[in-house]
């Protein structure tokens, strides 16, 4: 009876284990995840984005202080997945930053975005965004890998996402949109744009003062936060022949540093006259920037 009591008095075993990785092309991008950390040995894997029915060793964790998540980014007519410990890519010791409870999840269809069907190289379908949470627990498996290319393109999607995931569509806030870099350009409140989340930033592009406000459809943060952000990227499009895009001729590498914040509040964040501003999945106006920087 003594060694029964025991045994129901012992804390559940976590068996869970939670995924890490994240498709090869945010190596580059990173900005568009709105992380401040990039975990070590971060697994960029073209296998990110797919069902992941067996899982290579070094994409797993068998431990989480807070909970696994998994987003997905529509950006550039493609989906960028990326998975793994919330706790992992963020500043240590920011309970802003933190996210806690699960499981939870949030969508955005991001109807300017056109996805190529995986099955259908003549069809595309309108983008969206998604970042789900989920806690580690007895029950056996992976905790973050519910979402995947073949998800996204169900007929049935947000029938799937509200009743089988538990998902919630975002609301829209309207934000403030503006770009500013070395002399050229405005940081003012003339423009608008309408997404889930108002974003800015503050900082220096290739060394040059560098401002731009805009707007998000996913966050990987439940609060409104700042940090200070400092990464190699790569713009990856602009104008190409006939009004198209061009992906390779036009791409430029350069360095982002400064402080980003993602908002659901434009007060916070998203007004002009402020130091404290971000960027994350900004709509950066990419032909500007990169005439700017020729």
């Amino acid at each position: 009876m003594l060694l029964l009591l025991l045994v129901v008095g012992l804390p559940s075993l976590v068996v869970s284990k939670c995924v890490q990785c994240a498709s090869p092309s945010l190596r580059s991008q990173w900005q568009l995840t709105g992380f401040p950390r990039q975990p070590t040995n971060l697994a960029f894997h073209t296998a990110c984005g797919s069902a992941l029915q067996s899982v290579p060793d070094n994409m797993v964790l068998t431990s989480c202080n807070t909970v696994c998540f998994e987003m997905v980014i529509p950006a550039y007519n493609n989906y960028h997945f990326i998975r793994g410990c919330h706790d992992d890519f963020i500043e240590k010791g920011n309970t802003a930053q933190q996210v806690r409870d699960g499981p939870k999840c949030y969508y955005t269809n991001v109807t300017s975005e056109k996805i190529t069907s995986s099955d259908d190289a003549t069809l595309t379908l309108p983008g969206v965004a998604v970042i789900r949470y989920d806690k580690l627990d007895s029950e056996p498996g992976y905790k973050n890998i519910k979402l995947s290319r073949a998800v996204l393109e169900k007929a049935n999607f947000d029938n799937y996402v509200k009743e089988q995931l538990q998902c919630s569509i975002t609301q829209e806030t309207n934000c403030v949109k503006s770009i500013y870099y070395d002399g050229t350009g405005e940081d003012n409140n003339k423009n608008s744009c309408s997404g889930a989340y108002c974003t800015s930033f503050e900082g220096k592009l290739n060394g040059r003062k560098y401002i731009e406000r805009g707007c998000a459809p996913i966050a990987p943060f439940v609060e409104n936060v700042c940090f200070y952000l400092n990464t190699s990227t790569t713009f990856v499009s602009g104008p190409g022949t006939g009004g198209t895009v061009s992906r390779q001729k036009r791409s430029l590498d350069a360095i982002l540093a400064g402080t980003q914040c993602i908002c659901t509040n434009p007060g916070y964040c998203n007004t002009t006259g402020r130091t404290s501003i971000g960027v994350l999945m900004a709509t950066v106006l990419v032909t500007t920037v990169i005439r700017f920087l020729y």
